[in-house]
Order: C-alpha cells, then sequence, then structure tokens
C-alpha cells in the first residue's frame, strides 16, 4: 500500500495491480436529482464489495473485481479544462469508485481534482468509504458550498468484513465523519446497500449512533441483486454465525420494514432521512416531501 497520511504501509494483496492512463473527458452529467455531474478519479476499486453495481454497468467479471484499478493520470489537467466552458454546477465526487481508495494516497488524484473545484467556486458532494477522507480536510473547509460522507450501511464489523473485505472498518469511517463534523462540514450517511440488523442492532441503535456522531442527513438504497450480487454473497455468507441474519439484506418486504423503521428513529433523533419518499410510518395526515432519491 502507498503513502496514507504519510505513513508508507505495503498493500495487503499482492495480486493487487495498478495501470495509469490518460482521458479525453473528466466530468460525465449525472442522472441523480441535485446532481449535475460525477467525477471519478479511478476506474476499478481496491475495496471489493460484493455488491456493488458498478461491474454490472460496467459488464465486468464480478470475479475479477477489485483486483485491479486504473488511475485517470490527467483527470484534474481534463477537469480544468472542462469547468472553464460548462455551466457551473454540482459535481459528485464519486459515483463510480471509491475516490480516496489507498491508491489515492500516492497519485492524489482526488485531491488535485478538489483543488481544481475549489479554485473555481464549483459546489462539491464527495462520498467514501475511506477515513483517508480527512487528509483533505483544509480543502472542504474552504469550499462554500460541500457535503461529505460515508457509505455506512450497517453498524455490525463482521458484516463488512464478510461484504466488503477490503474495505475500511466501520469504526474508522464513524471517527472520519465526526471529525468532519466537527469541523462544521455538513455530513451524511449512504446506508446502502442497506444491511439488515444484525447481532444487537435496531434501527433506534443505528440512529443514536448516527446522531452522536453528529451526521446531518442519511441516504438508503435497498440492496440491487442483479448481475450475479446474490451469489456472490452467499459464497462470503456461508459457515458465518450471523450469515442466517444477513441474508435478508435480499428479502424486500423485511427490508423495506426495517427502513421505516429507521426513517422513523433517525427523524426522531433530528437526522433527516431520504429514500425516494418510500420509508415513511402510514400516517394519513402526513406528506413526504424529501423527494431526494439515496447517494450510493
Amino acid at each position: 500500500m502507498e503513502e496514507l497520511l504519510g505513513i508508507h504501509v505495503r498493500s495487503p494483496r499482492d495480486d493487487f495491480r495498478i495501470r495509469e492512463v490518460t482521458v479525453d473527458h473528466a466530468l460525465r452529467p449525472d442522472p441523480l436529482p441535485d446532481v449535475d455531474y460525477s467525477f471519478n478519479p479511478y476506474v476499478g476499486c481496491f475495496h471489493a464489495c460484493t455488491f456493488c453495481y458498478v461491474p454490472r454497468l460496467l459488464q465486468l467479471d464480478r470475479t475479477a473485481w477489485g483486483t485491479s484499478v486504473t488511475v485517470k493520470r490527467n483527470a484534474p489537467t481534463v477537469l480544468a479544462r472542462e469547468i472553464r466552458k460548462l455551466p457551473k454546477g454540482l459535481v459528485m465526487i464519486s459515483t463510480a469508485t471509491d475516490p480516496y481508495q489507498f491508491v489515492e494516497g500516492r497519485y492524489r488524484i482526488t485531491r488535485h481534482a478538489l483543488e481544481v473545484l475549489l479554485r473555481a467556486e464549483w459546489p462539491v458532494s464527495v462520498l467514501s468509504r475511506s477515513p483517508l477522507m480527512v487528509r483533505d480536510l483544509d480543502l472542504f473547509t474552504q469550499f462554500g458550498t460541500i457535503d461529505v460522507g460515508m457509505s455506512v450501511p450497517t453498524l455490525d464489523d463482521r458484516a463488512r468484513a464478510l461484504l466488503e473485505p477490503w474495505a475500511p472498518p466501520i469504526e474508522a469511517r464513524l471517527r472520519c465523519l465526526q471529525t468532519l463534523a466537527d469541523a462544521g462540514l455538513r455530513t451524511f450517511v449512504s446506508f446502502a446497500p442497506a444491511y439488515p440488523p444484525t447481532g444487537d442492532g435496531t434501527a433506534n441503535a443505528i440512529a443514536t449512533e448516527f446522531a452522536a456522531r453528529g451526521i446531518d442527513e442519511v441516504f438508503a438504497r435497498a440492496l440491487d441483486a442483479r448481475w450475479g450480487v446474490r451469489e456472490a454473497m452467499l459464497s462470503r455468507l456461508q459457515e458465518s454465525e450471523i450469515a442466517s441474519e444477513l441474508m435478508r439484506i435480499s428479502d424486500g418486504p423485511y427490508m423495506e420494514s426495517f427502513l421505516v423503521d429507521l426513517a422513523d428513529a433517525c427523524r426522531s433523533q433530528g437526522v433527516t432521512f431520504h429514500g425516494d419518499g418510500r420509508y415513511r410510518k402510514p400516517n394519513p395526515t402526513t406528506v413526504d416531501a424529501s423527494g431526494s432519491s439515496p447517494k450510493t
């Protein structure tokens, strides 16, 4: 593993491959509501999350997912050129890779892109699973419009180890979020794909933890089990003590009920909850005006 916060750590996977390329485009129009562009500094991801939707989008062999990453070496330079021509809009970093996976410690593509966007005074939203994000706190605090988020789909690190084997521990992500919130930044959690509660976890416990970390918003999305996702997950869950609980991740009615409870618990704690407007307990006098799609 290359440099992380000034510390050199060897990659734990000897077979992981890094390739460098140059690109012609850096920004892509993004279909998410309230997001104008996406910026992805890398192709591929070290974290190898079992459920990732990107192999489906790119029509990649899921068994090879997480074994390599392609670095867009000139992406910040191309970005600087593009933003001089395009209408100003919100840039989401990142939608199809993790912008703070370990190669960012060496290449700093994400940081250089942030510097470009900061100089141009463009609004940004950043999403990661890695606490390396705190390295760029000095830049985040200079933006006029920014929110920063972590994918935290469970509080049970046993579940994380099964389905996100190379991603950072849950507690490290929560500490990162708290550091960002303490710095005055608007923070969010991507509870996606939503894991079912395991062990002693409950909707109330999850909401309480998020509120205690200073998180402003939670965006939820259920699992997309297409393109071999369910099969890949089942192979990881064999003989696990929480396998029967985690299997409920693809049980639509169960997850719908759980997310309704989580939405209610978050709102009672003062945490805004978004989930396509679906996750509310029945109340004929209440109109769901959230209307936002989850960040993924």
